[in-house]
């Protein structure tokens, strides 16, 4: 995964705001413009950690579960996640992992990576961890 598909804390939480997020595109006319990108997160995090406090509108698959959740049927893992994972090739969708600090990140983004995954997949490495400190100003 290269460093410009992992996201910092201030762009989870317009995310999380917006339900979307502005993602960069290279155009030769000037240099830069913007994709706005429909953005499902997935955490990746067990039940059990994911009931005590969640970033808001996230699905939860735990990543040992993630191998047989994406075996399902869209509809079944509808069913049993409450929404569906953006395609994997998707150019208006992106899928958002995360967990407490990075580490199951780290897994589930190789185990989407070899499914496919690559231009609308992103990681929040910081995290539950991260996301729920409290900030000061």
């Amino acid at each position: 995964m290269s460093a410009e598909n992992s996201l910092s804390l201030n762009q989870v939480r317009e995310i999380v705001r917006t339900g979307t997020f502005d993602k960069p595109k290279a155009t030769p006319i000037d240099g830069r413009t913007f994709d706005k990108l429909k953005v499902t997160i997935l955490d990746v995090r067990t039940v059990e950690e994911f009931n005590r406090g969640n970033i808001g509108n996230a699905i939860n698959v735990p990543v040992l579960e993630l191998e047989q959740a994406l075996a399902l049927s869209p509809d079944q893992f509808k069913e049993k996640y409450g929404s569906n994972l953006p395609k994997h090739d998707s150019k208006t969708e992106a899928l958002l992992v995360h967990c407490l600090s990075g580490k199951r990140t780290s897994t589930a983004i190789g185990f989407l990576s070899g499914r496919g995954y690559k231009d609308n997949l992103y990681a929040y490495f910081g995290g539950w961890a991260e996301y729920n400190t409290p900030t000061t100003n």
